[in-house]
């Protein structure tokens, strides 16, 4: 048992943010045992984080760990920035050891950012794929990760053969599923113009007949859109995920921003779920996600960092980038920090284990110190939200582990 006093911000649900000042978080056997005002605690305190916030860790609906390199590189439109850099960044995991060493930096900085969950896109490599598990085991980070799929329209170092890569996927499927409780594997189409129908569909068939998880892209660019429509023969972008078998209650669709209604509805009817990628979204001049519409549709969505269009893994940047990139609609504190809890946990069927700080889940937390004259109050929680840079991480437990971080293989 260890006990540790702090205090404690909870996302309830999205118009409540429940704070907790001065309690001690007890942790047993990974999970939190008991959560005590300090007033009433009668025991030693093992470490006194007094001046700190606890919070739940943060969740990652959606990142590319083999393009953690290439954050920041720029150019101002979605299919040239994929061809400039990102195809040619993964080529590079090819090398398994590059793929390693790329994993590691990668999952490093991801835990020294707070985040204890995420989903993430591997380079279209088995072995690169198999590493990045491997490690995340070593590390003991929570993730669904998939190996991308591309049977056309890309290099040729990154073309996979459609019953290949079919295959692979299915191995990796049944090494990670139900191996470690804190890993899976996700069905990972990269998008629309880079995979063949038949792909799509034997990948869609596979996953639905074994309960699986999904992720693409969809409608993030307007070239991309005309691309689809030129390849496809459809008028909407969203029938070819439909015709395909993609749309499914475990589908999680990244960017989403030019969507007519009638897509909306076809996700909604489906409960498919979205990620939601301000950063990204911004960086290439993609658009504005319809948040408003998304909210009205009901449909389940979070924020992903989308590294590496998105530039950092901090998600209390990508919770200030969430209201910043909407023109007219306010996003507040409490909406911010949801979707990167608790939110995401429930969208990912994790919220009875994950996602926010309470008696019988796991202890998986995030201590931030805070910056010179800070107020916990409310105004400083806002600030916490929409100013977290300023916060630095001070420790990341994963089932009430301090896991290790380092970064030499």
């Amino acid at each position: 048992m260890i006990d540790i006093l702090c205090n404690i911000v909870n996302p309830v649900f999205s118009e409540k943010i429940e704070f907790l000042p001065e309690r001690v978080i007890s942790i047993a056997e990974g999970k939190i045992a008991a959560i005590t005002p300090k007033k009433e605690f009668r025991d030693k305190i093992d470490e006194d984080r007094s001046a700190e916030y606890a919070l739940p860790g943060f969740i990652d609906l959606h990142t590319h760990l083999s393009q953690y390199r290439i954050r920041g590189f720029y150019e101002p439109a979605l299919l040239p920035w994929l061809n400039k850099f990102v195809f040619p960044e993964e080529e590079r995991s090819q090398n398994v050891e590059y793929a390693k060493k790329i994993s590691r930096e990668f999952f490093a900085s991801m835990l020294k950012a707070g985040t204890t969950t995420a989903v993430i896109y591997t380079a279209p490599y088995f072995a690169a794929c198999d590493a990045a598990f491997n490690i995340a085991e070593e590390i003991g980070i929570r993730a669904l990760i998939g190996m991308t799929l591309m049977d056309r329209n890309c290099p040729s170092a990154l073309q996979q053969d459609s019953n290949k890569a079919l295959e692979d996927s299915i191995l990796l499927y049944e090494k990670w599923h139900g191996k470690n409780t804190k890993l899976d594997y996700i069905f990972t189409p990269r998008f629309a113009p880079t995979c063949s129908l038949k792909l799509m569909q034997e990948v869609a068939k596979y996953a639905v007949e074994h309960n699986a998880w999904i992720q693409t892209h969809l409608a993030e660019n307007k070239d991309e859109i005309k691309l689809v429509q030129e390849l496809f023969g459809v008028q909407d972008y969203t029938e070819v995920y439909q015709e395909a078998g993609l749309l499914t209650e475990k589908s999680i669709f990244a960017h989403c921003l030019h969507l007519s209604d009638k897509e909306i509805r076809m996700l909604a009817a489906n409960k498919c779920k979205i990620a939601h990628c301000p950063d990204s979204n911004f960086f290439l001049k993609s658009g504005e996600f319809p948040l408003s519409k998304i909210e009205e549709a009901r449909i389940d969505y979070g924020l992903g960092s989308d590294v590496g269009a998105g530039t950092s893994l901090n998600m209390l940047y990508h919770t200030k980038m969430m209201n910043y990139r909407q023109s007219s609609y306010p996003v507040l504190p409490a909406k911010a920090l949801y979707h990167i809890t608790l939110g995401s946990a429930k969208l990912l069927g994790l919220e009875s284990k994950i996602g926010s700080i309470e008696t019988g889940k796991e202890a998986d937390i995030v201590f931030l110190s805070t910056p010179e004259n800070h107020s916990f109050n409310e105004e400083g929680i806002s600030q916490l939200v929409f100013c977290g840079q300023e916060f630095s991480v001070t420790q990341t437990l994963i089932g009430g582990r301090n896991e290790k971080i380092g970064t030499e293989d």
